[in-house]
């Protein structure tokens, strides 16, 4: 299924400060990929670890940094750099004290994206953002597991004791 998504095309489903959009949904490709374009201001915790247990993620650079946390490594990286994350690998990012990150994120097969426009839908109905516990009970229906605390922009997990 071929495709062409004009910049009006794009589904905007801003949360929590961060800018994210939709480019391609999997709607457009018969499910096989997604892509969203994201963008994390600077000094922003990320994700709690977690896994995608039926899809692979790029992440793509567009600009500033994020650092990413795969398998018990955390890595700086910036305009440019490129991350892939194999279906199944606990992961997740922050972005640093001293710059916001803009990136492309591909998921395949697609449908990831739907958590966040799901998310978004949720958050503008009750006027408010939800809870932790409610973004990881929403996203369990996204291809998604929790595997741990979030990344904090020191590079450090959150500790245990914390993360609830």
């Amino acid at each position: 299924m071929s495709t062409i998504v004009l910049p009006e095309q794009r589904l905007a489903v801003g949360r929590e400060g961060r800018g994210l959009e939709v480019v391609l949904p999997s709607s457009a490709t018969g499910g096989t990929a997604a892509v969203m374009a994201c963008a994390v201001p600077a000094a922003t915790a990320g994700p709690p670890v977690h896994v995608h247990p039926a899809s692979d993620e790029t992440l793509f650079m567009l600009s500033g940094a994020l650092l990413i946390y795969i398998d018990g490594r955390v890595t700086r990286i910036t305009e440019g750099g490129l991350v892939h994350i194999s279906r199944g690998t606990p992961h997740t990012f922050a972005t640093p004290g001293d710059c916001a990150a803009r990136f492309l994120a591909y998921h395949t097969p697609g449908g990831f994206e739907g958590f966040h426009v799901a998310a978004a839908r949720a958050e503008q109905e009750r006027g408010g953002p939800l809870s932790r516990d409610e973004l990881i009970a929403l996203a369990q229906g996204f291809d998604w597991q929790l595997a741990g605390p979030p990344l904090l922009p020191t590079g450090d997990l959150l500790p245990a004791a914390e993360a609830r």
